[in-house]
Formats: C-alpha cells, sequence, structure tokens
C-alpha cells in the first residue's frame, strides 16, 4: 500500500511511501467476526451518481488502482481537493489534489494511495502532497469512522487552542458522508508531531508525521 504522486500532465505514479507505519492506532478497535464494510459502505458517496466535479483537474489522470468512473469529490478545503474512489480490487482510495498558494493557479501535484477497506476502518488513512513548486504541501487524515468530528475537535483545540478563529485554520475539520478529514500543511503536521485523537472503547488513535 503506497502513497502515489503526480506532476501536472502525468498519472499518479508510485511513491515509497508507506501508510501503513505512518498511522496507527494504540490499540485497534476490538476484532469481531463481522465481515468488513465495502468501500461504498464506508463511503456512501460512491455510491452517487457521477457529476461534473467528480473529475481531476485538466492534466490529472487516475492511477491503475481505480478508474475514472469511480472518483467522487469528498470535500474541499484551503489547502486542496480531496476525492474517494472505490479501488479495483475494492479498496477505499484517497486522493488530494494540492491547492496553488496563487489564487487561481492550476494545481501541480496530486498523490493517492489505495488500503484496504478493513485498514481504513482501523486506522483510516494517511496521505501526504509534496513537489510542487508553487503548491501547499499537504498532509490529509481519513480518520476511522468510530472517531466523530466533535471528538476531531476537542483534540485539535486542545493542541492549537485558536485554531478554529482563523479564516484558513492551522488544521481543518471536515465533515463530509459521514467522513471527517483533518488537513493541513506538512510544516503543520511536523510541528504538531505525534498526538492523539480518543476513541470510544477507550483506546486512542495515535497519528504521526511521515517524515
Amino acid at each position: 500500500m503506497k502513497n502515489r504522486h503526480s506532476g501536472k500532465v502525468l498519472a499518479l505514479s508510485l511513491s515509497g511511501l508507506l501508510v501503513l507505519s505512518a498511522c496507527g492506532a494504540n490499540t485497534a478497535p476490538e476484532e469481531t467476526n463481522a465481515p468488513a464494510p465495502d468501500a461504498t459502505e464506508l463511503m456512501p458517496v460512491l455510491s452517487e451518481a457521477l457529476g461534473d466535479d467528480d473529475r481531476l483537474p485538466e492534466g490529472f489522470e487516475p492511477t491503475e488502482s481505480y478508474t475514472a468512473d469511480a472518483l467522487r469529490l469528498l470535500a474541499r478545503s484551503s489547502y486542496g481537493d480531496h476525492f474517494v474512489a472505490e479501488g479495483l480490487d475494492g479498496e477505499l482510495c484517497l486522493i488530494t489534489v494540492a491547492a496553488s498558494k496563487e489564487q487561481g493557479a492550476d494545481p501541480e501535484v496530486a498523490a493517492s494511495t489505495c488500503p484496504p477497506v478493513q485498514h481504513v476502518v482501523e486506522n483510516g488513512i494517511l496521505l501526504e502532497v509534496t513537489g510542487g513548486e508553487s503548491s501547499f504541501e499537504v498532509v490529509t487524515y481519513l480518520l476511522p469512522p468510530d472517531i466523530s468530528e466533535q471528538s476531531a475537535r476537542d483534540a485539535i483545540n486542545k493542541l492549537i487552542p485558536d485554531n478554529h478563529t482563523d479564516l484558513r485554520p492551522p488544521v481543518e475539520i471536515l465533515s463530509e458522508d459521514s467522513a471527517v478529514l483533518l488537513v493541513m500543511t506538512s510544516e503543520t503536521s511536523q510541528e504538531l508531531g505525534e498526538f492523539q485523537l480518543p476513541r470510544p472503547n477507550g483506546d486512542s488513535l495515535t497519528l504521526r508525521p511521515l517524515a
């Protein structure tokens, strides 16, 4: 399971960042005999009809892990556009297209990763986009479904008390389609370092910078 990065006009290509080692729980939710949900159950937006917004920007192409028709826009942040897709083997793919720092400029870089759904349920997804000359370097955390938006807000506000007062907060907290995203720059991720989000069962999810 690898992050995939792209430059404009290039298909998203393989890179060497392992998500499993970057985003893990101290103790994952208790295992049950119930089968893992499929990607569309975890992310209902994947079952919606394809719309005009469900396309990568001009010059970007899907990877071999999912088709263009499987792509759905999940959320927009100040730092980029965030898509999901069901992978060809049933994985849940997360794709971030980094925003340009200059208003109105075309995007330069994107990244994607497609972990198994069971991994997403237990650990969420961590994705980083780097490499653009004038784009934000963006870290996106798709949180596992047992961590609520309010729980995430409470934890982030303890780390950054003024986070919610900024027009472009250091950590944007987005809740879309029953999914909670934390979006920030790579610099903010490094400054925060390792931090934890509480889980309903009393355990916690530990989030770490990629490098």
